[in-house]
């Protein structure tokens, strides 16, 4: 049978095993090649049991389910999650989104290969590949990671676009806008192939005239997309109207890749630049911020905007699992009992950890001294820590069923960490060593300051300024040394 793309020669692509589950319900793996296992410093004699899952492909509900993975063995993701953070990729409805599915599951590796060539046009249809989305829609995948914490992409005509109300893992795409993205994203490489053509026209006559002393061409002035950015930069003005950023954001979206192939030292300069411009922002803000007297809710919503903040109250690289999440309940996102703030996860061992957020103004010692020197702490503080402990308790007792009513199996509770936000680090030797004293023998709760998170975050700034300058970064560790 002729199909849609190249025909596969297993010696090179790898091949396919199904396995049949349940009942009209199967699982497909990917076997890599033995030159990719090589590549990979891996023995070619256990390729079976270096397989990787590909799809679920269920006909009694009619879904089926990507999962994309790096298929080239001189990488160093092979055989991981494609994407950074989304890792599976829903067909909810296949019979409606795709005809080519008809409910009836293949238990060969040549129907899997007929159900590939059924997927939407803006798939990747060869396994080899790795499947997921074509590389022209990838910014749909980058879209998602980062406006959520989701990890699986469900393509739907019953659901509107937006994160899952019971499960924090799914994000809802509509077809419909899916359908509006993709077919917006080949309109704009249209145009964006035009506005190349036009400029690579115009500059190649230039060169040659001017070595033969002839007139050179004015740029084309056609209609396309960054005829005001090229007029803008030519020009060299300072300051970019709104119309003019969204040319360079749009010029920067439609050829990172290109750019990050050719110079990636400038982009990862463009990137750096711009995140920390971000982070100045995000310092001046958490600033303000610390000057008012805001509930605790405030708070919750601004780390809830900004998580990476929570990681540097660890030593660890965390992701955020659910805000307010029901640790004593039957599900993270039910009327439980008991209440955290957040359930954020080990993004390596996915061990997880609670965390209780307070104000800046929560006292955390008692205004006066228990003995000459030594402050106890406050009511506030040996009550929230109790909190965090409870809470970390109903969490491990309910943790099994939590993952089965769910369906979050990548959390695990092997040794939970609590960590609690709260209060301001308090004036005077004899109140810091109190506070010292304290904390460093509260082994199951990690205490930290809001000013801590704000020298953190400013430190984390200092470095990105001197990171590209070398004098900077030597007179610095002049500094520390001296």
């Amino acid at each position: 049978m002729a199909f849609g793309f190249r025909q596969h020669d297993p010696a090179r692509d790898g091949t396919l095993e199904v396995e049949e589950v349940h009942p009209n319900f199967v699982e497909v793996y990917f076997v890599p090649p033995e030159h990719s296992l090589l590549a990979a410093n891996l023995d070619p004699k256990k390729a079976k049991q270096y397989r990787a899952k590909l799809l679920d492909i269920n006909g009694q509900h009619k879904f089926l389910t990507i999962h994309p993975i790096s298929t080239f063995g001189d990488k160093s993701d092979f055989l991981k999650p494609k994407y950074g953070q989304v890792q599976r990729i829903t067909l909810d409805r296949t019979d409606i989104i795709f005809p080519g599915f008809d409910g009836a599951v293949p238990t060969k590796p040549e129907g899997v290969l007929e159900v590939l060539e059924e997927l939407p046009s803006a798939f990747t249809k060869d396994y080899a590949y790795g499947l997921g989305l074509a590389k022209p829609y990838r910014f749909i995948i980058d879209a998602v990671e980062e406006l959520s914490d989701c990890t699986e992409i469900v393509i739907s005509r019953e659901h509107a676009t937006g994160p899952d109300t019971d499960c924090d893992q799914l994000f809802y795409i509509a077809e419909k806008d899916f359908e509006q993205a993709r077919r917006a994203m080949n309109s704009i490489d249209s145009l964006a192939q035009t506005a190349a053509r036009a400029v690579k026209e115009t500059t190649a006559h230039n060169i040659i005239a001017e070595r033969l002393g002839v007139p050179k061409l004015e740029p084309k002035t056609g209609r396309h997309p960054y005829r005001k950015l090229f007029t803008t930069v030519a020009q060299g003005k300072e300051e970019l109207s709104e119309e003019d950023q969204n040319a360079v954001i749009g010029a920067l979206s439609s050829h990172a890749a290109s750019i990050a192939e050719e110079q990636p030292e400038k982009l990862a300069k463009l990137r750096g630049d711009i995140e920390l411009v971000t982070l100045e922002a995000l310092i001046k803000r958490y600033g303000e911020m610390l000057g008012e007297r805001l509930a605790e809710g405030r708070w919750q919503d601004f780390f809830n905007e900004n998580t990476f903040i929570l990681n540097m109250a660890f030593g660890y690289p965390v992701i955020k699992v659910r805000g307010q999440a029901s640790v004593g309940g039957r599900k993270l996102s039910g009327d439980g009992e008991k209440i955290t703030d957040f359930l954020v996860k080990n993004s390596l061992t996915n061990n997880t950890a609670i965390f209780e957020i307070k104000t800046p103004q929560t006292a955390i010692l008692n205004k006066t001294p228990f003995r000459d020197g030594v402050f106890t702490p406050s009511v506030d503080l040996s009550g929230s820590i109790n909190q965090a402990l409870d809470q970390k308790y109903q969490f491990q007792k309910q943790i099994a069923q939590i993952k089965d009513n769910t369906r979050l199996y990548d959390i695990e509770s092997y040794a939970v960490h609590c960590c609690l936000v709260i209060g301001r680090t308090p004036d005077g030797d004899d109140r810091k060593k109190s506070f010292e004293l304290f904390r460093r023998n509260s082994k199951d709760v990690e205490i930290v300051t809001f000013d801590e998170l704000l020298e953190k975050l400013k430190q984390l700034s200092v470095f990105l300024r001197t990171a590209d300058d070398p004098a900077k970064s030597q007179e610095l560790k002049g500094d520390a040394n001296g």
